[in-house]
């Protein structure tokens, strides 16, 4: 193999980047929403949404990663 991704590859990486940008976005502006309002959160258990909406962040960025990988080819390679 040439190492050049395939069509299918290529169609995968681009909905994994836009699925996982958009995921990136919504854990991102939940996660700034909720730093914003930290002090009305510590009472009332916001802590575990705060985790929540930082876990969907990573998830979104690992999404990312992950597509690019596959658009450029360095999936299948090992690199």
């Amino acid at each position: 193999m040439s190492g050049a991704p395939s069509g299918l590859d290529l169609l995968i990486g681009m909905f994994m980047i836009l699925a996982g940008l958009c995921l990136a976005l919504l854990g991102g502006g939940c996660t700034l929403l909720m730093l914003g309002s930290i002090n009305e959160l510590a009472g009332s258990g916001g802590g575990v949404l705060l985790l929540i909406s930082l876990a969907v962040l990573g998830g979104g960025l690992g999404m990312m990663w992950i597509g690019f990988k596959l658009v450029t080819g360095r999936y299948r390679n090992g690199g």
